[in-house]
């Protein structure tokens, strides 16, 4: 559970960055206000917006609006102009929310049915097991993607040319299969899920996991956007496993042992491997009641004081959700507080909006406008940016940059020795410009390390369209997302507050800050200029 911990020693704590940058007379410009984001009011914020008390701020709940709450309060105090629903700060969106209380599974081979099975309470026996999405009816054709592989310069691609409207069958494995990019995979290609062998050498791990998706039948299910819905703009993808023996049926193979086989035989040589088009059709239904659940991002705006320029808007965002409360740590702690997940970053976004609030009441505010926009459902699946950037406030032609914050207040294992860093994706492989204006930014605070270890189009991780700036940057509009990397407490209850490292967390709070600042007061605003990007994200250049 949470720490009631004391805040002393702040120059200890943070080391060699300093507080004070100098007297407030002495501030005659816009970086000069960097020193308004000390440790303490970081520390003391996110202190509470990670509490207990708001038992892990999951989208949907009580508890996420008593955070928007506690933003609203703060952002009001700032003097930030609301420009959210009705002159408020709050842009709602609804959300539809699923119950299904069961799953049928049929099999076709030139327009014959040839296997049927449901997956329901009564139901003991089943050959397809639903683990999330797929609320909608879902009917295709099969392709076998082997391990879900894609390396381009080992010459290693598993994925087919055209996956639209079609099944993904891919082998499973933790370690091999990289689950992130088979999301991004389905989310980009229009495919209707996967059909997922794990395990093949024991066929009994399946039926324990049906088992435990069976249990779960008639609980409220996923989140989705609801006009998405509506404006029938495409289903949810279906993420099932499938059991060993009918995996070997579907390839044509006469065994377990040789799906075993066959496995193994492409985990050791992926390279050769082209995916095939199998013979079968599946088709996926729900029994489904649907629910609306009502959500909410923030919207605080600060307008720019240049009359030519006022009219673009710099979007600085976190997402405020966490993933609310679930199963208890070996401490017996079932809530997930999230303090680094998105909590740093939203308090970042907080009080890099008082330091520019600050600024502008001197006199030497932002040229442009700047957003600070605090969206719900990151972790159901960027909902709240992907509503926004669908419903815009400001003109997405006017957002000339997303500066985008999720989790800046740790140290992963490889900066253990070394905290001033931060992970720095997008930039370069968008927008050279972003990335020139990000080095100055970064020169004119702490010059810490900017790390770009993950930023690359081809990175298994997949980064760049894993978390808010994507739904920016699919549109065309240049960004750069900052983070600390991962650490054993992501999406765990040990996210608290008493794992933040102070010094890193001030230090990557006042880049953005400058960042933010150094893209507003631009005389030209960055261009989507890396053909690559362009090319593999089918985004125009502005």
């Amino acid at each position: 559970m949470l720490k009631k911990l004391l805040f002393v020693g702040i120059a200890v704590s943070i080391g060699a960055c300093s507080v004070f940058k100098g007297t407030e007379s002495s501030k005659s410009n816009i970086h000069d206000f960097s020193d308004e984001i000390t440790a303490e009011g970081l520390y003391n914020d996110l202190a509470a917006f990670s509490h207990d008390t708001l038992r892990g701020r999951e989208t949907g709940t009580e508890d996420l609006d008593r955070a928007a709450d506690f933003l609203v309060r703060k952002y009001s105090a700032l003097g930030l102009e609301p420009v959210g629903d009705n002159n408020t700060y709050f842009q709602h969106f609804d959300l539809a929310q699923p119950t299904v209380s069961s799953y049928s599974y049929r099999i076709y081979k030139n327009d014959e049915l040839i296997e049927e099975s449901v997956l329901s309470k009564e139901e003991e026996t089943t050959y397809i097991a639903t683990i999330f999405g797929g609320s909608d009816p879902l009917k295709g054709e099969v392709i076998f993607a082997g391990y879900g592989m894609y390396n381009e310069e080992a010459g290693v691609n598993h994925y087919p040319e055209n996956a639209e409207g079609k099944w993904l069958m891919v082998f499973f494995k933790r370690g091999t299969t990289n689950m992130g990019y088979l999301q991004s995979m389905f989310q980009n290609s229009g495919a209707l899920g996967a059909l997922l062998i794990m395990s093949p050498e024991n066929p009994a791990e399946f039926d324990q996991q049906a088992a435990g998706v069976r249990q779960n039948l008639g609980n409220s299910g996923r989140l989705s956007l609801a006009y998405l819905q509506n404006d029938n703009a495409g289903a949810a993808p279906a993420y099932n496993r499938i059991h060993p023996m009918l995996a070997a049926s579907l390839l044509d193979l006469d065994s377990t042992e040789a799906l075993v086989e066959l496995s193994n035989t492409l985990a050791e040589e992926p390279e050769g491997f082209e995916a095939q088009q199998l013979e079968y059709v599946v088709e996926h239904e729900a029994n489904v009641e649907e629910n609306t659940v009502t959500s909410k991002n923030i919207a605080a705006f600060l307008e720019g004081s240049d009359p030519e320029l006022k009219d673009e808007v710099v979007v600085l965002s976190a997402h405020y959700d966490h993933v609310g409360v679930g199963r208890p740590d070996s401490t017996g702690d079932a809530i997930y507080n999230g303090a680094d997940d998105d909590g740093s970053g939203t308090i970042a976004t907080l009080h890099a909006a008082k330091a520019m609030a600050a600024a502008k009441k001197a006199g030497v505010g932002p040229r442009r406008s700047v957003l600070f926009l605090s969206v719900a459902g990151e972790e159901k699946g960027l909902l709240g940016s992907r509503y926004y950037s669908d419903h815009p406030i400001f003109p997405i032609e006017n957002t000339v940059t997303n500066i985008n914050i999720d989790m800046i207040g740790r140290v992963d294992k490889e900066h253990v020795n070394d905290s001033s860093y931060v992970y720095i994706i997008g930039g370069e492989i968008i927008s050279s410009g972003l990335d020139s204006l990000t080095q100055l930014a970064n020169a004119k605070g702490d010059n810490i390390k900017l790390s770009k270890r993950y930023n690359d189009l081809e990175d298994p991780n997949q980064f760049y369209r894993r978390s808010d700036h994507w739904n920016f940057g699919r549109l065309g509009v240049p960004f750069v997302f900052f983070f600390n990397g991962t650490h054993p407490d992501y999406h765990r209850p040990g996210d608290e507050i008493d794992k933040i490292t102070l010094k890193p967390y001030l230090q990557r709070t006042r880049l953005v800050y400058n960042l933010t600042a150094v893209v507003a007061n631009s005389d030209e605003r960055p261009e989507v200029d890396n053909q690559e990007f362009i090319q593999k994200t089918q985004v125009q250049a502005r």
